[in-house]
């Protein structure tokens, strides 16, 4: 950036592409030598060059993944939401175009989120010892393979695996608004203190809860988001404005019998029931009408 430029430079296409060629990243080339922003950020976060000719909301389709609920983090992790909308027909994938926030209440796990966690409990295989966690990193990957419904401890441990791969931490304790440690006792397994709060994904902007009920319980649901809500506004986070955090709902329905509609309806719902926004109460789902 800290050279001037004299003179307005014609764009370049691309190899393999014919000149004067009209897509989005010849038209914004101005050198055959440089990357342009997108090409950078797929190098960065794929590793796989982008395709000219496949378009901006077709070369995201598989990319993007539940940035919505980041909030302000959506700078970071936005580039893996993938989402689906509501028209006419099946409800399929919508992908957010670059620089834009989708709103949609029913965000999909596409196909290169299935290989990531694919992948990333192949690997906990591997080097798990006790028989009884290889049989539960098993029962894992058959899961995503088949597209079941995973357990609750799966929804909270899939989200986030792909939340840390983007630098956004799991599981924190906080407690009178400020970090804490939990608590050892020998041979026991670590507990958090009294009254502390423990969201399930901790963005710098955000406590995000991973919620997986049976779509028929959601009274239960709302009653024990309701009391998590109040609990964190009064121990969780606080941001620069001494506020406490946004609070965001990811309610994991992977492989439950549910219509698009109804989907809809639940995080209407559950919104409604715990005064967080819309936007602040996203469904999770396999693909939809694929």
């Amino acid at each position: 950036m800290g050279e001037q430029e004299t003179a307005e430079v014609a764009p370049v296409a691309r190899p393999g592409h014919k000149s004067p060629c009209s897509c989005n990243e010849c038209k914004q080339s101005k050198s055959s030598g440089h990357q342009n922003w997108r090409e950078r950020r797929n190098q960065r976060y794929f590793g796989t060059p982008v395709k000219c000719s496949v378009s901006p909301q077709q070369e995201l389709e598989e990319e993007q993944f539940l940035g919505p609920v980041l909030g302000n983090a959506v700078r970071i992790a936005g580039s893996l939401a993938n989402a689906a909308r509501k028209h006419t027909g099946p409800a399929k994938m919508l992908a957010a175009l670059p620089g834009n926030v989708t709103k949609s209440p029913v965000i999909s796990v596409g196909k290169r989120q299935r290989d990531a966690l694919l992948q990333h409990w192949t690997q906990k295989l591997q080097r798990a010892r006790s028989a009884a966690v290889k049989q539960k990193y098993q029962q894992y990957i058959d899961t995503i393979r088949k597209r079941q419904r995973p357990s609750w401890h799966q929804s909270e441990k899939d989200l986030q695996a792909l939340f840390k791969a983007q630098g956004m931490p799991g599981q924190q304790v906080f407690l009178n608004n400020q970090p804490t440690k939990m608590i050892q006792r020998p041979g026991q397994r670590p507990i958090p203190p009294r009254g502390s709060v423990v969201p399930d994904i901790n963005p710098a902007d955000a406590m995000i809860e991973v919620k997986n009920y049976n779509i028929n319980n959601q009274d239960a649901l709302i009653r024990t988001l309701q009391q998590q809500i109040g609990r964190r506004m009064q121990q969780g986070p606080k941001g620069p404005t001494g506020n406490p955090l946004d609070q965001k709902i990811a309610l994991d329905m992977r492989g439950q019998k549910a219509t698009y509609d109804q989907l809809i309806e639940l995080a209407k719902k559950v919104a409604n029931s715990t005064g967080l926004a819309p936007e602040n109460v996203q469904v999770v789902t396999w693909e939809i009408g694929m």
